[in-house]
């Protein structure tokens, strides 16, 4: 296994190396799993009160959401709304942007293709948080243009930590299960955690995952990696026994 490392928004290659070390080490340990590290290129600055959580910069994220300051998803997420299930609460977060998130959500999916021809290949994605929107985009993007163009899909399994639903850059919104026939149709694992203040996110990229083909993995916490050894060791055999999409 060759995954693409994607960070959380606010994060970089750099620091979230140092966040998923942990994990790394374990499934490091049989010598069969290497991790390559990107970020996004729009810098940033965290939220104030929140620089010692993020780690030292520069910052990045991947995706110019539409607006700026209380209009910013990144800032609404701080007021994280409620509903009855998923997909509502991500529809009062994020409702339909413009033109904006559309080349941005673009110009992200072709960096990362840049990376995967110079760095690749990779026959998996590992994200957090904001990083699953890109890689979860990623992956559908990859089989809409299989389908349109015949290239070959490169990303054949996904391990989520936390995260977010993908993208439909055609109509700048969230592709969501209960109004979209679209599943992110590759093996998926989903860490989450039981505490985790934005867990209708991490849920609504669940449900909107091949059903069949997604596991779920409760550390228990909040919106983070584990470290604990015991559970890195039972993520770390979840991940092994995941499959790995035949295309």
């Amino acid at each position: 296994m060759r995954f693409l490392c994607l960070p959380g928004a606010y994060g970089s290659a750099k620091n979230f190396e140092v966040q998923l070390a942990p994990f790394c080490k374990e499934m490091s340990l049989d010598g069969t799993t290497e991790f390559f590290f990107t970020q996004g290129s729009i810098k940033c600055n965290p939220p104030s009160g929140f620089l010692d959580y993020f780690g030292p910069a520069p910052h990045y994220r991947f995706i110019e959401y539409d607006g700026i300051e209380q209009n910013d998803v990144l800032e609404r997420v701080r007021d994280f709304p409620e509903g009855e299930n998923p997909e509502e609460v991500l529809r009062e977060l994020m409702p339909e942007g413009s033109e904006g998130i559309r080349s941005s959500v673009r110009a992200a999916l072709d960096a990362l293709y840049d990376t995967i021809e110079k760095h690749g290949p990779f026959d998996g994605i590992c994200a957090y948080s904001e990083g699953t929107v890109v890689g979860s985009t990623l992956i559908m993007d990859e089989r809409r243009r299989f389908e349109n163009e015949g290239r070959p899909r490169s990303i054949k399994r996904a391990v989520f930590f936390a995260g977010w639903p993908p993208l439909n850059p055609e109509r700048n919104e969230m592709l969501l299960a209960d109004i979209s026939e679209q599943v992110v149709d590759v093996p998926t694992l989903h860490c989450i955690g039981a505490d985790d203040p934005y867990l209708h996110g991490a849920m609504a990229l669940f449900n909107v995952c091949e059903q069949d083909e997604a596991i779920l993995f409760d550390h228990g916490k909040g919106h983070t990696i584990p470290r604990d050894a015991q559970t890195l060791r039972e993520l770390g055999d979840a991940v092994r026994g995941l499959g790995k999409a035949c295309f």
